[in-house]
């Protein structure tokens, strides 16, 4: 069973728990990353950091991005953003990325920054991302439909000169549902980097609602399956932003219900620190 709606307090703040467990482990990686690191080195010290913590499965599996991949160029696949052997060197932009499962409760987390030197366009971009922060709730709270909000974020980036990354998301998504699902041995399963079991059911609800529509896909794009109002539940909500090969995004859980909606942690994460400071 997967549980997608109606979290109690007590549920709501496992989730906080587990977000900010999430982005502590990207954090520290960070810190312990040195010239000649690949991605698939960290990624790997990231995975085992996980599984110190009780983590066994994944959403998708820890990925870093080094460099240009940070901004997925060209025809990016879907599946190109898993860890390669590129090389980290100094300056460069990386985004870590983990979507782990704690005790059945899936969190799904990005942290951008530069390694070394400061990476000045990838700052501009980081602070670039916080009015959309703010959009993206002001017009949730508005009950304007998924899509149209993808749509007005798409052109706030464009418009800003910059090149939305998250249309090459997997399902070109700004933001997909977290869920709760048992913590059996099944759901470790994964498939190129993918945990079966949830993404089986992602899928099979995304293409239900292309087909047939309503209110039921996953996942919340510029796609005619999110011609709908915001739907209850959570919502990782991930815009990413490139521009000259530099890329930088977040990604933190939006709940929503039937009355309101607000963002699960306000204060707690590494790009609200970004943001402050600026």
């Amino acid at each position: 069973m997967v549980k997608i709606a109606g979290f109690d307090a007590e549920e709501l703040e496992r989730f906080k728990t587990f977000q900010r467990a999430s982005y502590a482990v990207l954090v520290e990686t960070a810190g312990s990353l040195g010239l000649g690191d690949t991605e698939k080195a960290v990624a790997r010290r990231i995975r085992k950091r996980f599984h110190e913590q009780g983590v066994h499965h994944y959403f998708h599996v820890p990925v870093a991005l080094f460099g240009s991949r940070t901004a997925y160029p060209g025809r990016f696949g879907s599946l190109e953003a898993l860890a390669t052997d590129r090389v980290l060197e100094d300056g460069m932009p990386v985004i870590l990325d983990a979507a782990p499962v704690f005790d059945g409760y899936t969190v799904d987390t990005s942290y951008a920054f530069a390694f070394g030197k400061e990476n000045t366009l990838q700052k501009r971009l980081l602070l670039a991302l916080a009015p959309l922060r703010d959009l993206i709730l002001r017009r949730v709270r508005e009950q304007q439909s998924f899509r149209a909000i993808a749509r007005e974020v798409d052109d706030e980036i464009r418009a800003q000169g910059y090149e939305n990354c998250h249309r090459k998301h997997i399902g070109a998504v700004l933001a997909h549902r977290v869920t709760r699902v048992p913590d059996r041995w099944i759901n470790r399963w994964h498939i190129w980097g993918l945990g079966a079991q949830q993404v089986a059911w992602f899928l099979a609800r995304s293409l239900a609602a292309e087909r047939w529509g309503g209110d039921g896909s996953p996942s919340w794009n510029h796609r005619r399956s999110s011609d709908h109002p915001p739907t209850q539940g959570l919502w990782a909500v991930e815009p990413h932003l490139g521009c000259l090969g530099v890329g930088a995004k977040f990604e933190e859980i939006l709940v929503v219900t039937d009355r309101d909606a607000y963002w699960l942690d306000d204060a707690g994460l590494p790009h609200h620190a970004v943001w402050r400071s600026a």
